[in-house]
């Protein structure tokens, strides 16, 4: 929240007596007299009708100037004498030697927003006032670290102000009012919150009374535009109050929230809505693990993977206000008892509206509890930072005075979308624009792929970081897993896979000496986890020469894998590196 030029503090006049030698000029000495006189005047009124006699025979003197800005905090913080004083004091005698005339001109600067200038006297106050132990201007220490404080901050936002030119998404747009838009992983669908006339009886004052309701809508893309966007069918816009949605990547879960009355108090919670041969099945209460009997939970964001949920609550055991939570999926589909998130992302205020981008790791939030612009700002964080660093604001302009309302990120990370109102427009829009790099999380991509296996075929879509190479473990119950270290468009380019029951080629690569690069490393590291995770596999590592095959398990054997459990054989027979199941150990995958 800003600051506002609403400092009040009182001293009497005899404090403020200084030496302004350093200056050059001063008081003349015919006028020292008077000037005494007006500081011992005890009626305010005539203590200022002195002093600005005084002030008017030596314009050129700041200690007049200083005295009368005193005065003017006195006289009820007459915000236009303090201006008028103190800025002629410092133009006077800009090292002027009480610290006060600079706490109150690093004031008069904020509140012009020259906030660089600000710093700079607050700066000076400071530098005074650490070395004197006068308590009137040790009275507006904190006052001055206050404004200090948000000095710095603004005059580094509006140095870095970000780059943001938002369009009203075409289609998704309408006449109506628009908010809280979701943009589907693959970029295929927007949901969104539109608000709609309900129907009525038609009569001379409908428009008059025209009563509206939130529903949920959905466009799709169509070529270069999304369509116009239609209310979502049953179970959804059941009358009940509905908030925005979240789905997983492949489109099978939807996340979002009902109002209920539940005995006088309007109790939020979240449901699951399961995607099956393409209809929407009922919604199913995520129960009392996730949900609250008597606290507000909302606002749902599903990682793209759809093992991890964010929402928003104000259940108890929280840093205060609302806060934000997560739940990780069990092995048994269900979710796990809700954690804050922490200090590093709640405040003691209201943290809500979470959006956990398609990297799994970068969350966008809105808080009036951190420092910010006024009202909810957007913030950022990389959950996996093991430094705990606080979020970062998004900045000007993206934020403002008014509280923002939502956010959200393409898959890619390169395009941001929230709800919001243009200049002039009747309504509120959904809107677009191009995030600035530093606020960009991870691009990602999606790849599907066609998983054929003796006993059938499914399509698998993988979401894998567009630049960087990814380790993909694919399995079946009954089959080998199929493992491979590439980048997206490798994948994406390779459209299908083939899994075996008994064989699996190990796309390994050596370096000189039969040492593992570091993809065959990682490679070797995953089959290792899947080894963990089936323990009574044992398996034989295949390879043209048996000091390749060698280089592999020892490598599994160096991440905790029983050397009992391994073998491995060189042969001219071998093509290419392979793992084989052993079958005097094991018959199937699937019988562990």
């Amino acid at each position: 929240m800003l600051l506002c030029f609403s400092i009040a503090l009182h001293f009497p006049l005899s404090t403020f007596h200084v030496s302004s030698a350093q200056c050059g000029v001063k008081v003349k000495p015919a006028d020292k007299a008077a000037y005494t006189q007006a500081i011992a005047e005890k009626n305010h009124k005539k203590s200022a009708q002195m002093m600005r006699r005084v002030a008017q025979r030596n314009p050129k003197a700041a200690d007049p100037q200083f005295q009368l800005g005193m005065m003017s905090v006195r006289d009820g913080f007459n915000v236009t004498g303090i201006r008028r004083y103190f800025s002629r004091c410092i133009e006077l005698c800009p090292n002027y030697p009480n610290a006060l005339a600079h706490f109150y001109m690093g004031v008069i600067h904020y509140t012009d927003a020259r906030y660089d200038d600000a710093v700079a006297e607050l700066e000076q106050y400071f530098a005074l006032a650490n070395n004197t132990t006068d308590r009137a201007v040790s009275a507006a220490y904190e006052e001055a670290s206050n404004y200090l404080y948000w000095s710095q901050f603004l005059a580094e936002a509006t140095l870095n102000m970000a780059p943001f030119e938002p369009e009203r998404v075409q289609g998704v747009s309408s006449k109506h009012n628009e908010m809280l838009p979701y943009l589907t992983v693959d970029g295929r669908e927007m949901y969104y919150l539109r608000e709609l006339p309900v129907e009525q009886e038609r009569t001379f004052y409908a428009r008059e009374l025209e009563q509206k309701q939130w529903r949920l809508c959905r466009s799709l893309w169509q070529d270069t535009v999304f369509s116009r966007g239609t209310e979502l069918p049953a179970p959804f816009n059941s009358g009940r109050p509905e908030g925005a949605v979240s789905l997983t990547a492949d489109g099978n879960e939807l996340y979002f929230s009902i109002i209920t009355d539940s005995r006088g108090y309007a109790n939020s919670d979240i449901y699951r809505v399961r995607r099956s041969d393409g209809r929407w099945q009922q919604p199913e209460n995520l129960g009392p693990q996730v949900n609250g009997d008597r606290s507000w939970e909302s606002q749902p964001s599903v990682s793209a993977d759809g093992q991890w949920l964010f929402f928003a609550s104000n259940r108890k055991g929280g840093q205060g206000g609302i806060d934000i939570w997560r739940c990780h999926r069990l092995k048994n589909g269900d979710w796990s008892r809700p954690e804050n998130l922490g200090a590093n992302v709640n405040t003691a205020g209201n943290d809500k509206t979470p959006f956990i981008a398609a990297d799994g790791r970068t969350l966008y939030f809105l808080s009036d509890g951190w420092q910010g612009f006024g009202g909810y700002d957007i913030y950022f964080t990389d959950l996996a930072d093991t430094y705990g660093n606080r979020p970062t604001n998004l900045g000007l302009p993206i934020n403002t005075e008014t509280d923002e309302v939502s956010f959200g990120v393409s898959a890619d990370g390169r395009r941001a979308y929230f709800s919001g109102r243009l200049e002039g427009a009747r309504s509120a829009d959904i809107l677009m624009f191009d995030l600035y790099p530093a606020a960009r999380p991870e691009p990602m991509a999606l790849c599907r792929l066609e998983v054929r296996s003796p006993s059938g075929c499914r399509d698998t879509l993988l979401i894998l970081p567009e630049k960087n190479k990814s380790t993909v473990v694919i399995d079946a119950v009954g089959q080998l897993p199929f493992i491979c270290c590439g980048r997206a468009r490798d994948f994406a380019s390779r459209r299908s896979i083939s899994l075996n029951d008994t064989l699996m080629p190990l796309p390994v690569a050596y370096l000189p000496g039969s040492r593992l690069d570091v993809d065959g490393e990682a490679v070797a590291d995953a089959l290792a986890q899947w080894l963990v995770a089936h323990p009574m596999v044992h398996i034989d590592i295949e390879c043209p020469r048996s000091t390749d095959a060698r280089a592999v398990v020892d490598r599994l054997r160096r991440q905790g894998i029983r050397p009992d459990r391994l073998g491995f054989r060189g042969g001219t027979d071998i093509q290419h590196p392979q793992m084989r199941l052993v079958p005097s150990q094991s018959s199937t995958v699937s019988s562990h």
